[in-house]
């Protein structure tokens, strides 16, 4: 290699000098023939600016001419305008002439020539301009006749091609001259060039020949570098690669950050120095590699915990000693992981749970309505009562642990509403000290002004309960648990942390205590359905799972914050809500009989007996059936029913809405109620189907206020010869001694049927529609309703299309419009808006608003 280097150096130097003499030589000879050239080439582009310049004079002076005839033919003073410009050209140009053509003699002599007689020209111009101006047009026009301005003109031109003429000439003899000299100059650049390039192909032979394979090798080399350094780069994880030395050869920038080294400024570290204290980041993560003793181990991989964050470290061994080093950061990885089996095992738990409430709640439904009839029979034995009360109890503890299961898998039927949970929290604060015991106190602490939250206050209120006994269950030697409530508000970086989190405001439930604690790995499976840490049979493993449900249904939050020997600290973020809390209604009544006919659609055997003996003890006329084939049945042969109770998860080639379908079309008159031990989110495909609906298990006061409800908004069956509902029906004042009849049209139907119990609670008599054509079905077909209540996003027809419609067919129906977004632009009399979500105070401040302003 140094010989080949020597060599090529020799070359070279050889090979410059004899180049430089010969580009010295030619540079003398095409110095002196580039300023001759030069000189010729000044001359001819002299020659082509005298020519383009007379040329312009002519030019001009014709202007003249046309702007005076101009002036003479029109009159108007703005036509000499070509006539000034010419002359003002003219002048400037005389200057740029005179100075070109004065080395000249002969050129000098016609320019002279061609001046004077363009003066002339010019004065017989001012001469016509002023006769026309001193004695009118025509004296103007009698000088003009006398030719003499014609025949100057002529000779300008005469002048002035004999001028160009004289230049042509001059001007070819000069390119003559010009040409040769620069054919004298590229012969001598060729001569010096033809010598130049035989001394560089020498030269360039002998380097080539003894440095070939240095410059390849260097080729290479630069190349796979830059390909490595690329690639090296390309990486977001640290990598770098150690050589034999223990020297870092190679590296990235993000290596260089983490191991808070400037390359520009300093010098690749070492193995020992990435090894040493004065470089935490990389001994933490290097070290369990055992890079120290650089023993060629092969490949190996392990992963390392830094700085609140997972790395798995790789490291490869190279042939010719050294090793590549890689670092990657795998805590999102691990993140979400785990995200995506927790997502699954709550799935997998939400589709057990649903299963399970159909099959458990039918067992209860069977129970509940036995022990509801029980309860008529046994009279005066307070024993049979005492067993009847405590099976009840019994009952409903296992559809409280049903509906635990629910609201794990968040699919439990809520009614948020507006709550003030600092109210709510100071109503529990009795049953909170009953309930945890004398040996633990209780320390209560809500912040000034506080908002409120829009949650279900029912299942709020078992929440902390729950919570509060966990806390007091941590705590076997007493202690205190704290219960505070505050506002927050969760920002975009919070949220960034906790993908569950919507950025907003929320109110803060904190339940804290002064317990034992609980480790990392305890807290990471806290909310795990059916874990526990207390011993056999004192805990189902279901309470912190329902709190976690019902906060992440509620759209909240849900955090643990605990360590051993500090306590635990469960804080609850709840939506905040700026709608005002509704007042307290206590609503009473009792089960009512009837002498209706029904027919009951149950599978499960147990079960229809109970409501069939339920049903018949209230005095209704009841016939069962075990599927919706055998429904059918019954209802071709004899459709005089008033209501079908029907299950909605049975065998059978059809379902229980198509039943329902089909008992209304040969029964127009006829009611439905629906029934299901599954959450209304498991039923699939009958969420949409418009029918009211009692969740199993049911009471006997529940299931006879529902039915005498659903009897009371039945359709009234059609007369033989019904007349045609006219859109321009009087509407009749409405008497105080009935209820309202509202027709209530909402295509969710959770949400239809709360509103639909809202408004019965406010003693109206409802009739439940899933869209804006069904609605207007009921309308045509001679119902009489005192007010339309409608939701602006329906399917097909919108909420405004519908209320336009009834406003035009029927306009002294009042209509009520329910919307998320806002009023809307649309306004129109007896239309009244009320935004959601909306309380029973508001929903009864709009109806009578919409009825008081009856006209």
């Amino acid at each position: 290699m140094p010989s080949l280097l020597r060599s090529a150096r020799s070359t070279g130097v050889i090979a410059g000098i004899t180049l430089a003499v010969l580009i010295a030589t030619g540079l003398m000879l095409a110095l002196t023939h580039s300023k001759s050239a030069a000189r010729q080439q000044r001359l001819v582009v002299a020659n082509y600016e005298t020519m383009g310049l007379m040329r312009e004079m002519v030019i001009a002076v014709q202007d003249a001419e046309i702007g005076i005839r101009g002036f003479l033919l029109t009159g108007d003073i703005s036509s000499l305008e070509p006539y000034e410009r010419a002359r003002l050209r003219i002048e400037t140009n005389m200057r740029l002439l005179e100075a070109m053509v004065a080395g000249d003699p002969d050129t000098t002599r016609q320019f002279q020539e061609f001046r004077s007689v363009t003066a002339q020209k010019f004065e017989q111009l001012n001469a016509t301009v002023g006769a026309h101006q001193l004695n009118g047009r025509e004296a103007a026009l009698a000088l003009d006749r006398t030719g003499a301005g014609r025949a100057m003109l002529g000779q300008i031109r005469l002048l002035g091609d004999a001028l160009v003429e004289g230049q042509r000439l001059l001007l070819a003899r000069r390119v003559t001259a010009l040409r040769s000299e620069q054919e004298q100059a590229d012969i001598a650049g060729l001569l010096v060039m033809a010598g130049a390039f035989v001394c560089l192909i020498v030269g360039i032979y002998i380097i080539v020949r003894s440095a070939s394979r240095l410059e390849r090798s260097q080729l290479e080399l630069a190349g796979r570098s830059r390909l490595l350094q690329a690639t090296l780069e390309s990486l977001r994880d640290p990598i770098f690669v150690v050589d034999d030395r223990r020297t870092v050869v190679a590296w990235n920038e993000a290596f260089a950050k983490l191991a808070q080294w400037e390359p520009g400024k300093q010098a690749p570290p070492t193995l020992d120095q990435l090894l040493s204290d004065r470089s935490p980041a990389t001994r933490a993560l290097l070290l369990p590699l055992d890079l120290g003793a650089m023993s060629p181990k092969g490949s190996a991989v392990v992963r390392v915990a830094h700085d609140g964050r997972d790395y798995e470290i790789y490291r490869g061994e190279m042939s010719g000693g050294g090793a590549v080093v890689r670092c990657i950061d795998i805590t999102e990885k691990l993140h979400d992981e785990a995200a995506l089996r927790q997502g699954q095992k709550m799935e997998a738990t939400g589709q057990l749970t649903g299963g399970m409430a159909h099959d458990f709640n039918n067992i209860l439904q069977v129970i509940r309505a036995n022990l509801d009839l029980l309860k008529g029979e046994v009279g005066d034995n307070a024993a049979m009562a005492s067993r009847v009360q405590s099976a009840t109890a019994a009952a409903d503890r296992g559809a409280r642990l049903t509906q635990q299961l629910l609201a794990f898998a968040r699919r439990q039927p809520l009614t948020p509403q507006p709550t003030n949970v600092a109210r709510l929290v100071g109503d529990l604060a009795d049953l909170m000290r009953h309930s945890l015991g004398e040996r633990i106190a209780i320390e209560l602490k809500v912040t000034d002004d506080p908002w409120n939250a829009k949650v279900d206050a029912g299942q709020l209120e078992n929440a902390i309960l729950n919570l509060s006994i966990n806390a007091r269950d941590a705590m076997p030697d007493g202690g205190t648990v704290r219960v505070e409530v505050s506002n927050a508000t969760l920002d975009r970086r919070y949220a960034a942390l906790h993908p569950d989190v919507t950025p907003g405001p929320y109110v803060l439930v904190d339940v804290g205590d002064t317990g034992t604690g609980m480790p990392p790995e305890v807290v990471a499976q806290a909310f795990d359905p059916f874990f526990t840490t207390k011993g056999d049979g004192k805990g189902t493993g279901l309470g912190l799972s329902m709190v976690y449900g019902f906060v992440r249904q509620s759209n909240g939050h849900i955090r643990i914050d605990s360590a051993i020997g500090q306590g635990t600290s469960v804080k609850l973020y709840l939506p905040r809500t700026e709608n005002p809390v509704p007042e307290e209604r206590t609503d009473s009544g009792s089960a009512v009989s009837g002498t209706e006919r029904i027919l009951v659609v149950e599978d499960s055997e147990d079960v229809r007996r109970a409501v069939v003996d339920m049903l018949t003890g209230w005095g209704y006329r009841v016939e069962a059936a075990e599927d919706p084939d055998v429904a059918l049945a019954f209802l071709e042969k004899d459709p005089a029913f008033d209501l079908l109770f029907t299950d909605i998860v049975m065998p059978g080639t059809i379902t229980a809405v198509e039943l329902a379908q089909h008992a209304q079309r040969l029964r127009p008159g006829i009611a439905v109620l629906l029934t299901s031990g599954f959450a209304r989110g498991l039923i699939p495909d009958h969420t949409r189907s418009g029918y009211p609906m009692i969740a199993k298990p049911y009471g006997s006061d529940a299931l006879s206020a529902k039915l005498r409800s659903v009897l009371s908004n039945r359709r009234p069956t059609p007369a033989a010869s019904p007349a045609k509902a006219s859109p321009e029906r009087v509407e009749q004042p409405m008497e105080h001694s009935r209820s309202r009849r509202v027709l209530f049209v909402e295509d969710e139907v959770v949400l239809r049927m709360s509103t639909t119990d809202m408004l019965e609670r406010l003693g109206c008599s409802v009739a439940g529609v899933g869209s804006g054509e069904a609605a207007l079905d009921l309308l045509g077909q001679e119902q009489e309703f005192d007010l339309l209540l409608t939701d602006v996003g329906l399917p097909g027809m919108s909420g405004e299309e519908l209320a336009a419609k009834v406003r035009e067919e029927y306009p002294s129906l009042p209509v009520v419009i329910a919307s998320g977004y806002g009023r809307s632009g649309m306004q129109a009399d007896r239309m009244h808006f009320i935004s959601k979500p909306y309380s029973s105070i508001d929903l009864q401040q709009a109806l009578d608003h919409a009825v008081r302003n009856v006209p």
